[in-house]
């Protein structure tokens, strides 16, 4: 069938109205389109912007030599602020008692009194060394403990942190990372069942008061 251009020509002109209808909502969906990802874009970038201001917090860890002890007897923890500014800083800690019994390995778990020296040193900085932190000079207790123990099995001390702060944007945080025997960040669950055990725990120990025959 060929084609007729003026049939094709009276349709056109008959549907005018159709057609411009149709060729002015796609340019307004086309503009809104534009106008989302353009939204879009910027709160990406804003919320990348508010993130690099945000404090970004380090837990470094260090021994003290005692040269008349000749050992190192104290741990030292220092929490540090690489990122924005905060304010209204404040930490909750919790310590336990391990023991692993040879040679099944079951484990008595006790919560500690005055591991740490929950006194601190708080700097007074927004940035850089916020706070810093130890164990009260516990070590030569620590090799006493071990050396009258190491027949029956081994301990370790389990330690977790929460720490407190607002940012920039007065926005609350609370971040959460277990200290010893190692440092790592942990999830709040992880730390509700950890404050829910040291809460609901019968007995309680002061660190300096252990000895083999409670173990």
């Amino acid at each position: 069938m060929k084609f007729n251009l003026i049939r094709f020509r009276k349709c056109l002109e008959d549907n005018k109205i159709f057609f411009e209808v149709i060729v002015a909502s796609l340019l307004s969906f086309m503009a809104i389109y534009v106008s989302f990802q353009a939204n879009k874009i910027a709160e990406i970038q804003t919320k990348i912007m508010q993130e690099e201001d945000l404090p970004q917090l380090e837990i470094r860890i260090n021994q003290e030599y005692n040269e008349q002890l000749e050992l190192y007897d104290n741990v030292v923890w220092k929490i540090i602020n690489q990122g924005g500014r905060l304010s209204d800083f404040d930490t909750e800690a919790y310590s336990f008692y391990k023991f692993f019994y040879h040679p099944d390995y079951d484990t008595l778990q006790i919560p500690l009194y005055s591991y740490l020296n929950m006194r601190g040193f708080l700097t007074g900085e927004s940035e850089g060394l916020i706070y810093q932190i130890d164990n009260n000079h516990h070590g030569v207790k620590e090799i006493e403990l071990r050396d009258s123990l190491s027949d029956f099995g081994f301990y370790q001390i389990e330690t977790y942190m929460t720490i407190f702060y607002k940012d920039i944007f007065n926005e609350n945080h609370e971040e959460y990372f277990i200290i010893s025997p190692r440092i790592g960040r942990i999830k709040k669950e992880e730390w509700n069942v950890i404050e829910t055990n040291y809460n609901e725990a019968q007995n309680k120990d002061t660190f300096s008061e252990l000895s083999a025959k409670k173990t």
